[in-house]
């Protein structure tokens, strides 16, 4: 709301930027989300699908080792792969020399957000991968083996059958992408690709223009928004259920030798891409730094416990928020909660951009009240960490009620029966069967938050550095051997962690299952 009221205040510079730059940043930014979106899905989908239905040497390490260059920032990924534009100098220079300047003025812009799409995409497909990944293992094996039955080859059950029937997993993923691309500044900055969000802090923070900075943000809420009702006006009044017979999940396929080095080689080329290059690359420069620097001590120690602590608090204090509300909406379903659900999940359709200079603009207005005994709230942990809940408070929301809607009803209603008060139910009933849920949803919020950039360069306190931050400053200043130590940080926090989720998660599934068969 706060976003949206300066669309209507007089803002100095904001015809300037309409007539000069906002098509510009508009048009960039459209470019980059579909070129990510498409190659996310090409990395993504025969990957999901080879771990979902086939089995093949490596395929149990792989299935969860594909979610790693999830740990991998976008800004992290950006300064390692814009690398790549000094390896196409030599034949920029020839170009240039045999053709034409057009001509290499385009090959170099061509280059560079081929590379930029190529950054983005190698560490967002696990968005995609894990939610079709989800919707293959759960498809039953009717309408496949009546496929199969019928002549179809895999390809052609795979194209015609499982890929539409993955089309709500293929959306959902997909607008995860979306909103994590529109969301990107430190790629975007470090390859000169002007979008949207670049164009809130250049407006703001170069030009000192508050009120068309909040303009920009509305224009980026207006496209995300736009493209949530595309969305939903492509699916129209689909739905998607299953047959009574349908509902067995097939078992895996065995495939012949020469087939499974076939599909091990695909499964490999995302993970090398988007999680071994980024890696590799940063050690290589992690070690010249520390050779030239002493091997000593490693610096950014404070970064380091000021940026974890943060998470590990914000992560655990809004999951149980979230726990709690999640469970109040499910006790009453009434309309004004389940309004209120829908409202407090939007905060992550927007980009961080967005709700960081919402925040400023709601806790600038408090600041200024005169009130002697108003504490000031800008520029202080309670601000960002109040933002991280705005952004990331849907991340726990939707795990939660995901896990919830699996737990069913009845033992709650056993509970309440039995003579138990709601809150007792809650803790002695649902919490403890909830605890898979509750614990992926914290790390995935830590490991989300840890990674935040332009949402903390905002609101950050003064003299108050991350390692994202550090990270990404050093990046500019072009000192990468130095940025590669606190990019390996954040690497290695969040990747133990995605793992570490992995594996509790699949061993939460296969518990389920045990005790599923056993009482069948």
């Amino acid at each position: 709301m706060a976003v949206l009221a300066y669309l209507f205040q007089p803002a100095a510079e904001w015809t300037h930027l309409v007539r000069t730059v906002l098509a510009t940043y508009t048009w960039n930014t459209v470019i980059v989300v579909f070129g990510v979106v498409v190659l996310s899905m090409l990395l993504a989908v025969p990957s999901a699908w080879f771990v979902s239905r086939y089995e093949f040497w490596g395929r149990d390490w792989l299935s969860w080792a594909l979610v790693l260059p999830l740990a991998i920032p976008t800004y992290v990924s950006g300064f390692v792969f814009y690398r790549g534009t000094e390896a196409a100098t030599d034949f920029l220079i020839w170009v240039k020399l045999n053709v034409g300047i057009d001509a290499y003025f385009a090959a170099e812009l061509g280059i560079r957000y081929g590379l930029l799409m190529i950054a983005l995409a190698a560490v967002l497909y696990p968005y995609v991968y894990l939610a079709c990944r989800a919707s293959f293992a759960q498809q039953g094996k009717g309408p496949i083996e009546a496929a199969r039955c019928l002549g179809r080859s895999r390809k052609s059950v795979f194209f015609s059958v499982a890929l539409p029937m993955a089309r709500p997993a293929l959306a959902a993923g997909g607008l995860l992408v979306v909103m994590e691309v529109i969301n990107d500044y430190g790629a975007v900055n470090i390859f000169g690709v002007p979008t949207l969000t670049e164009g809130i802090f250049r407006t703001w923070f170069n030009m000192g223009d508050k009120v068309s900075a909040l303009r920009l943000a509305g224009v980026v809420m207006f496209v995300v928004a736009g493209l949530l009702l595309i969305e939903q006006f492509l699916r129209g009044r689909a739905r998607y259920v299953e047959t009574e017979g349908a509902l067995a999940v097939p078992q895996r396929e065995c495939l012949e030798r020469w087939r499974q080095l076939r599909v091990l080689l695909w499964c490999l080329v995302p993970l090398v891409i988007g999680f071994c290059i980024p890696v590799i690359r940063l050690a290589s420069w992690a070690v010249m730094y520390l050779k030239e620097n002493g091997w000593g001590s490693l610096p950014f120690g404070e970064a380091f416990l000021r940026g974890t602590g943060l998470a590990v608090v914000t992560a655990i204090v809004v999951t149980l928020i979230a726990t709690f509300f999640i469970y109040a909406v499910r006790l009453k379903r009434c309309h004004y909660r389940r309004c209120a659900n829908r409202v407090a999940n939007l905060g992550y359709t927007m980009p961080g951009t967005v709700v960081a200079v919402g925040v400023m603009a709601v806790f600038g207005a408090f600041d200024r009240a005169s009130e002697a005994f108003l504490p000031v709230i800008s520029g202080t942990l309670l601000a960002i960490a109040f933002a991280y809940f705005v952004r990331f408070f849907a991340i726990p929301s939707q795990l939660i009620r995901s896990g919830m809607d699996r737990m069913g009803k009845p033992l709650e209603e056993a509970s309440r029966v039995l003579g138990e008060r709601p809150l007792n139910t809650f803790l002695r009933v649902n919490v403890p069967l909830l605890r898979g849920a509750i614990f992926a949803a914290a790390m995935l919020m830590f490991v989300d938050i840890l990674k935040e950039l332009p949402l903390t360069l905002i609101l950050r306190p003064a003299n108050f550095e991350t390692l994202a931050t550090i990270a990404f400053s050093l990046a500019k200043e072009g000192r990468l051997q130095a940025c590669a130590l606190p990019s390996l940080m954040i690497i290695a926090i969040s990747g133990i962690g995605l793992a570490f989720m992995q594996r509790w998660m699949s061993h939460l599934d296969r518990v389920t299952s045990r005790k599923e068969d056993c009482e069948c």
